[in-house]
């Protein structure tokens, strides 16, 4: 094994340097993209010239550790914070929870660094109280699901030797709430269609197409053409999305109702009269400022205007949506059942979907109405 540092001459007296890496009878070079001059050398080129040698240092240490089975010390006193951006910037598309765990996580932090050596189940408790003094319980639990999930990679990289979040016993840790989950009956989503309100037309379509779908905004507003399929089975025509969800980055194989399958047509329609060859389904809605959310508040207030217009009561937001189409299928399918549900909402685990088990009391009212009646008369004395 062997990590040189080599030169490569350049014109005035320059130099380039490299390292030349030898492991396991596997030999590359990595180039470091930095330069001297070797002739007449500044104070800056000397701080160079250190620092390419720190670095060949670096990469022959690594290598030790890997041979070895070893933990590098040095990764665990790096900063978490910049790793978890890091992190979440690797991503292929960007996750609202991620980066509100993060924002929060630096507000928390201040300037602060934060090694990973500091992350301690104390460090965590101090931090789930923070976050439960600015949002709600399973907002905070998200965020926290969130730092979970990435210090598991942490441990997969070998930068710790364990997730200190299991290291907190179970009845300390912050559990899922049951909380009221807000949905609109097929009434009142007629009534909000028919409601006039001047926003625009892809606002309302992508609406109606999570409430008909179960889509996160941040699925509709990415949703591409690509991922709309159409296929003949049994010589009907049928109409699913093949997509990456953003949330759970599963791939997510969704048979599309009448209602969905409507609306894509009227969209498809207006692109082709437009000559629009736009790649995204709902092209006016797309997120332009992933760190802002600056489309996302858009959408927010015109939905709220049109909530008002239709006189619903009630708040409009994508996550209803989800919420409406996971309840109208509970309520509206003689085969929708919790399991099912679970698969079209494109959940992991069945758990996730238990929130949904209390539906609106007129399908208890219904259940316990359809028990037959006994020809009995009680008024009989025996």
């Amino acid at each position: 094994m062997g990590v040189y540092l080599r030169e490569k001459k350049l014109g005035g007296g320059q130099v380039s340097y490299y390292l030349d890496i030898y492991h396991n009878k596997t030999r590359w070079y990595e180039f470091l993209e930095i330069r001297t001059n070797k002739n007449h050398p500044s104070a800056q080129d000397k701080e160079k010239k250190r620092l390419v040698q720190e670095i060949r240092a670096k990469r022959e240490n690594e290598l030790i550790v890997q041979d070895n089975g070893l933990i590098d010390k040095s990764k665990k006193k790096a900063n978490f914070i910049a790793w978890y951006e890091n992190y979440i910037n690797a991503k292929p598309r960007t996750n609202t929870h991620r980066s509100s765990s993060l924002a929060h996580l630096k507000k928390y932090m201040g300037s602060r660094p934060l090694p990973f050596t500091a992350l301690n189940p104390q460090w965590i408790k101090d931090f789930t109280n923070y976050l439960l003094k600015k949002m709600s319980n399973n907002t905070a639990r998200c965020y926290l699901m969130d730092m979970f999930t990435a210090l598991e990679d942490a441990v997969r990289q070998d930068i710790i030797p364990f997730n200190p979040f299991r290291k907190i016993e179970k009845h300390e840790r912050i559990r899922q709430q049951n909380v009221f989950r807000q949905a609109f009956t097929l009434e009142q989503l007629q009534q909000l269609a028919d409601a006039p309100c001047k926003i625009h037309p892809q606002i309302k379509q992508a609406y109606l197409f999570s409430c008909f779908t179960g889509l996160r905004w941040s699925d509709v507003n990415q949703l591409r053409w690509a991922e709309v399929i159409k296929k003949i089975i049994d010589e009907k025509e049928e109409w699913f999305l093949y997509f990456e969800q953003e949330k759970t980055e599963g791939i997510e194989y969704l048979p599309l109702s009448e209602q969905a399958i409507d609306i894509i047509k009227d969209r498809k329609a207006e692109a082709e009269e437009d000559g629009n060859k736009n790649a995204f389904v709902f092209p006016y809605v797309k997120e332009f400022d992933d760190k802002n959310q600056l489309m996302y508040k858009i959408v927010n207030r015109a939905l709220k205007k049109w909530a008002k217009a239709a006189e619903l009561g009630m708040r409009l937001t994508f996550h209803t949506g989800r919420h409406t189409f996971a309840t109208n299928v509970l309520e509206n399918c003689p085969d929708g059942d919790l399991w099912t549900v679970s698969k079209l909402l494109g959940h992991k685990n069945i758990n996730s979907t238990q929130i949904y088990a209390h539906v609106r009391d007129r399908k208890k009212s219904a259940a316990v109405k359809a028990l037959p009646k006994l020809r009995v008369n009680l008024s009989k004395v025996a």
